[in-house]
């Protein structure tokens, strides 16, 4: 069976759960690789003379035997069962009555990563209270550094934040969802409204008003001029995407701070602090975490630290 080569049929059987999940609001490569994981268990289901219909939870353990064979990992396999499960979703859609049979089969086993290289609370602020500010591209990064300092945002989020979704008035920023987080609305610190206030007033018109200025920097081919009038980040040079302004702005973190390396050490920082002040719920809200075993990994990473202490001062070590 050649892995992701897939006969004339199994193609057309797989047209519609591509357009499924498109219409989920997966991107190409999720598509991609969930549609050849759904092909290649469609492609063993056809060498066995199974049809999906008639497919039981005792087949799917012989799968992952098949699987296991072929020295797959158990995270691979988990993958697989993953889309597996999206592909019976979809064909749930066109017929109602059918069985999933890989609803609730996961391999035990497989470790996630836990957050590492935690920071203590005291630095972060210490980061954000002792950044320079001397210009307008400081001055923005500012604001960024410390909404990841203290809300815990992820950079995805600072791409899709907009001017309407702070509330200086309130005290508030909300920070909207997409199709790995969900949406909340945070309390600001009393100094970073006033920041903010001077960011969208001054700051950041000043930014937008000096794009069209001659510059040694790239600009992009096209500005988005009604898109950036929306945009509460944007790079000096015009463009939507800070992921650049982002990276230069970690060098020189770097370089002040060795140990500190990019936003998600910071933000699994954060996480980390939260839990030892708030309940799991309420750092899952905060957080946007969509499940709550999202969370409690970073609680384990504290469990971690702890158990690793007792090793260390154990009387009878």
């Amino acid at each position: 069976m050649n892995k992701y080569n897939f006969n004339h049929e199994i193609q057309g059987k797989l047209k519609g759960f591509k357009t499924y999940l498109q219409e989920l609001g997966n991107g190409k490569g999720t598509i991609r690789q969930k549609s050849n994981y759904a092909g290649y268990f469609l492609s063993w289901l056809e060498a066995e003379n199974l049809n999906p219909e008639d497919t039981r939870y005792n087949d799917l353990l012989n799968f992952i035997d098949h699987c296991n064979l072929e020295g797959k990992s158990k995270k691979h396999i988990n993958s697989k069962l993953c889309s597996i499960r999206n592909y019976y979703s979809y064909l749930k859609t066109i017929t109602p009555e059918i069985a999933n049979p890989a609803a609730n089969l996961y391999l035990k086993g497989t470790r996630q990563k836990l957050p590492s290289n935690i920071i203590g609370i005291e630095r972060l602020e210490k980061l954000y209270q002792d950044y320079p500010v001397d210009d307008t591209r400081t001055k923005r990064n500012k604001v960024i550094l410390g909404l990841l300092v203290y809300q815990g945002v992820t950079t995805e989020e600072l791409k899709q934040l907009e001017v309407n979704h702070v509330k200086p008035g309130k005290g508030k920023i909300y920070i909207p969802g997409n199709r790995r987080r969900n949406s909340r609305t945070l309390e600001l610190k009393s100094f970073q409204i006033l920041e903010l206030h001077e960011y969208l007033n001054e700051t950041r018109v000043k930014i937008l008003a000096e794009i069209s200025n001659p510059k040694p920097a790239r600009k992009p081919d096209r500005i988005d001029k009604p898109r950036l009038g929306n945009q509460l980040f944007i790079s000096i040079n015009g463009s939507e995407n800070i992921k650049n302004s982002l990276l230069h702005m970690f060098r020189k973190i770097r370089k002040a701070n060795p140990d500190i390396l990019h936003p998600k050490q910071i933000r699994a920082s954060v996480i980390t602090y939260w839990l030892k002040n708030h309940n799991l719920r309420q750092v899952q809200y905060f957080a946007g975490h969509k499940y709550v075993s999202s969370t409690e990994r970073y609680q384990l990473n504290n469990l971690d630290k702890l158990q690793s202490k007792l090793e260390k001062f154990h009387p009878l070590k």
